[in-house]
């Protein structure tokens, strides 16, 4: 018989690893992702009960295994709140660590004049550069479902551009990825999970749907053909690579890594095996690693 689970899906743990202290999600923030809660699919057996991490309160009618989008530590008080039993769970600053942008960049920048700013003339220097679009994108250090992101045209950033880079260099996680916005000719993840001795076992490829703005749509497994051999070969270095980091680093736990394959202006196509590092649950985290749930093996 398989134990019924408690799960916290707090989908906004980004923005609590960005400003940790005191962090209650706003009513907006709460209103967006009970729609994307709803679909999480496989993650949640049929007998696992679902707490919101909204605020309000709850109490399980007898105490069960608890298990958090990722565990931080609004998420593990609200499982014990309600009964549960969270399971071990990385320190506070490895979370924030592993998921801040600059980690996936030091492991290596895979788009074309990418890089990690730290400030507004960095930022300024790298957006002056030619892109395959005339366009970049700038990205938070922490964030979720497309926000946090700011599409910009090449050459001098103006001043609005200029009160957002300062904004987010201050107040979200001191620093910004900047990478050429570039045709995205297909999506794709896979997925890990890593014991506190650093075991990994690994999932296989998938194909994703995404919006324009990097919001999820859906997860589906790989088709042979899906991937070229090539492709596929470097999208599986990437994630033992970056289970390799993730372990130095002293964080275990699910994990999962985005790639793309991209078109340029001479119509060439070229693959990104690495564009985020998702040091948690993510929505198409339990349809990559099917039929094995080494998370579910913890107490």
């Amino acid at each position: 018989m398989v134990t019924p689970r408690a799960w916290l899906l707090n989908l906004d743990a980004d923005e609590e690893l960005a400003r940790p202290a005191g962090y209650t999600p706003s009513a907006s923030v709460s209103a967006r992702l009970r729609p994307l809660a709803e679909r999480i699919g496989p993650l949640l057996g049929p007998d696992d009960h679902l707490l919101w991490p909204d605020g309000a309160r709850h109490r399980l009618v007898s105490a069960l295994p608890g298990r958090a989008w990722c565990p931080t530590p609004r998420a593990l008080r609200l499982l014990r709140e309600a009964g549960a039993t969270p399971p071990p769970a990385p320190p506070l600053d490895v979370l924030r660590r592993v998921n801040h942008r600059r980690f996936c960049a030091e492991l290596g920048q895979m788009l074309p004049g990418a890089c990690f700013a730290t400030t507004v003339d960095e930022v300024a220097q790298a957006v002056a550069l030619p892109s395959p679009t005339a366009l970049w994108l700038l990205k938070r250090s922490f964030g979720f479902a497309g926000r946090g992101r700011l599409r910009i045209p090449t050459g001098p950033i103006d001043a609005p551009t200029r009160a957002w880079v300062i904004a987010s260099l201050e107040r979200h996680g001191q620093g910004l990825q900047v990478e050429p916005w570039v045709d995205r000719c297909g999506d794709f993840s896979q997925h890990g999970h890593l014991t506190a001795a650093g075991e990994l076992v690994v999932g296989v490829a998938c194909l994703q749907r995404c919006d324009e703005r990097g919001t999820w749509l859906s997860t589906e497994r790989a088709s042979p053909g899906d991937l070229a051999p090539a492709e596929a070969t470097a999208l599986h270095q990437a994630l033992h690579d970056t289970g390799q980091a993730l372990a130095a680093a002293g964080y275990f736990g699910p994990f999962g890594i985005d790639a793309f394959r991209w078109r340029d202006g001479d119509q060439h196509f070229h693959f990104n095996p690495r564009c985020e590092i998702n040091a948690r649950y993510t929505m198409g985290w339990a349809t990559g690693m099917s039929p094995r749930r080494p998370d579910l093996d913890l107490p």
